[in-house]
């Protein structure tokens, strides 16, 4: 009888023990505070810019594949990783800047300023891989993605 009741018992604690440590998290709440980044847009197409940003492109998956073929496996790591590095450095200092960052994926960019003839950026140009480009709301600038700092003082003043 004693072992009837030990094999009734051990299903009911184990059941219990599972069920016990079982654990449901709420779903997790977006919470928007005043320190949040600056909202980001994502261009694809055609679109036409009038107020100053920051363009930052990184290549898709096909031109990454070029540039492996290219530059050889090894070497296209280490130029993949400097530049992501580079691009994060810089979005971060945008960021902090509170800079309007766009990052299209592709397509053309138009910027009309007041001033000067609109200017057409084609990312689809195969000359671009890590690129970051700085609109003060009059001209268009390319920048160097190793010296953000310096650029941006020079071009968003």
């Amino acid at each position: 009888m004693k072992t009837i009741k030990k094999h009734l018992i051990l299903p009911v604690v184990a059941l219990s023990a599972f069920t016990a440590c079982h654990d449901t998290k709420a779903p997790e709440e977006k919470v928007h505070t005043a320190f949040a980044p600056p909202q980001q847009a994502a261009v694809e197409n055609e679109a036409t810019i009038t107020h100053p940003c920051a363009v930052l492109y990184s290549p898709d998956s096909i031109k990454l594949e070029k540039l492996k073929k290219d530059n050889g496996e090894e070497a296209f790591y280490t130029i993949a990783d400097d530049n992501q590095n580079y691009m994060a450095d810089a979005r971060n200092f945008l960021e902090g800047k509170g800079v309007n960052i766009l990052e299209p994926a592709s397509g053309k960019l138009t910027f009309h300023s007041l001033k000067n003839h609109p200017t057409e950026l084609d990312l689809n140009d195969k000359k671009y891989n890590w690129e970051i480009w700085l609109y003060d709301g009059n001209k268009l600038h390319k920048v160097d993605v190793t010296d953000i700092e310096n650029e941006y003082a020079k071009y968003m003043k």
